[in-house]
């Protein structure tokens, strides 16, 4: 399946960012950096294929260039390309795989294209609240009249790149960017320590008020349970359960979860969506696995009536909202299988394993790849495929199936887009514990 893609990008839609699979195109969507290349070349490794990895990767030291007058996501380059080569380059410095045999030396110069790509995004991060803009120029900085508004996750999720990043280059400019910018969110919370989901980065008011795990939120909270692990980081660790215990009280109802008002509480969505599948893995990785479970079982009832996850189902009328019938090959239903197997001695799990894979290859393959699908009730494909199909979804399943492999062997934690950092003491922060730095003082 991955090869079905991978191939079919390299043909038809490289060195565009994504592939068109319905016209056998590419096109540039994220910032015209051949995106699904920089996403995919982990995914090779953790597949034993080291030659491709090879010589893909030195057309990327070769050919990329971040110097470009384009507007790009602050927070998808993050977690796409720069989470992307940052990987790549840890895979070729930190493990003893011989990833490397053409007899070209290896110079760091994905760590320099890493390096230079987090600058350029920095100048998001120059707001009133260290929450940064959503949209940054790789040339010329933030955008003249850029809107203010961001969500939780675009705001939040920067704490792994931009800390590995600081760790490896020496400059502390990335991670207290990072870190900046999750005190910034965390410091308008309300009481029962819940944030919205959408804030004004100039002021900080809530302009989306719903807290929730979903969409707009979701990796926000992923960040600061995996930053507390892979940088050993007590006060990360100490916002997680704080997070965790308030949207356990206030936003699970049964084995579901909604968005609920940051401050009023009521019930504003009784939604289920796509992109709440991550929460479960999150869950694995927190020790909660029986709760993690009973979720994802929930989870995949929606899969298995609709034969994949929709964008957004109305759990309170048990019918899907118009704008959000698709299902765009999103990973995290899989994601969360491959964590409950690493938790569960259980066989089942290569049975729903097996059931996604079905239905992706019997609905979503095309002449040229795979295809988002359009309406989960008709299976209309719409012509995209991102470039986390091969960078997350289809990497998870491999993994599912794969006990003896090097990540499941060994000691790694996925960023939000499914690409492999291991976890080192190299990456430990070893500041003492401050007795009172005034970060949890509430601003209601």
């Amino acid at each position: 399946m991955f090869y079905e893609g991978y191939d079919n990008y390299m043909r038809s839609g490289f060195p565009h960012d994504d592939l068109s699979p319905l016209s056998c195109t590419g096109f540039d969507p994220l910032g015209g950096y051949s995106a699904t290349l920089i996403d995919s070349l982990d995914t090779l490794v953790i597949m034993g294929n080291y030659s491709e990895f090879e010589k893909q990767m030195w057309w990327v030291v070769d050919n990329i260039n971040f110097d470009l007058n384009v507007n790009v996501s602050v927070f998808e380059t993050n977690i796409r390309i720069l989470g992307g080569l940052l990987s790549s380059h840890l895979l070729i410095t930190h493990s003893s795989l011989p990833l490397l045999t053409s007899g070209r030396p290896y110079n760091n110069e994905l760590l320099s294209l890493a390096t230079d790509l987090g600058k350029r995004l920095l100048p998001a991060f120059n707001t009133p609240t260290g929450v940064p803009y959503g949209t940054v120029n790789l040339h010329y900085g933030v955008p003249e009249g850029e809107t203010p508004v961001t969500c939780t996750a675009g705001g939040g999720t920067f704490s792994l790149e931009f800390g590995i990043l600081s760790s490896l280059t020496n400059n502390p400019a990335f991670e207290n960017a990072a870190r900046a910018a999750v005190h910034g969110l965390w410091h308008f919370r309300s009481s029962e320590n819940l944030i919205g989901n959408h804030i004004n980065t100039s002021n900080g008011q809530w302009i989306h008020r719903g807290s929730g795990v979903g969409a707009g939120a979701d990796s926000f909270y992923e960040y600061l349970l995996k930053s507390a692990i892979f940088f050993n980081d007590w006060e990360y660790m100490n916002l997680w359960n704080q997070s965790y215990t308030a949207l356990l009280k206030w936003t699970k109802i049964g084995n579901w979860y909604v968005e609920v008002d940051y401050e009023k509480l009521g019930v504003t969505s009784p939604a289920f969506g796509s992109l709440q599948c991550y929460w479960p893995g999150v869950q694995v990785l927190n020790g909660d696995v029986k709760e993690a479970l009973l979720t994802w079982l929930e989870f995949y009832g929606i899969w298995r009536r609709f034969g994949f996850t929709p964008e957004a189902y109305d759990l309170s009328k048990g019918v899907l909202y118009e704008y959000g019938k698709g299902y765009p090959l999103r990973p995290e239903l899989a994601e969360s299988l491959y964590y409950l197997s690493t938790a569960l001695n259980d066989d089942t799990v290569y049975l729903f394993g097996r059931d996604i894979v079905e239905n992706i290859n019997n609905y979503t393959k095309t002449e040229c790849g795979y295809a988002a699908i359009d309406d989960v009730t008709t299976h209309k494909l719409r012509d995209h495929m991102d470039s986390f199909f091969l960078s997350e979804t289809c990497k998870y399943l491999y993994l599912l199936y794969s006990p003896d492999n090097f990540v499941n062997t060994g000691n790694y934690i996925f960023n939000t887009e499914g690409h492999i950092f291991p976890v080192s003491a190299q990456f430990f922060n070893m500041n003492p514990i401050p007795q009172n730095d005034g970060l949890f003082k509430k601003k209601c």
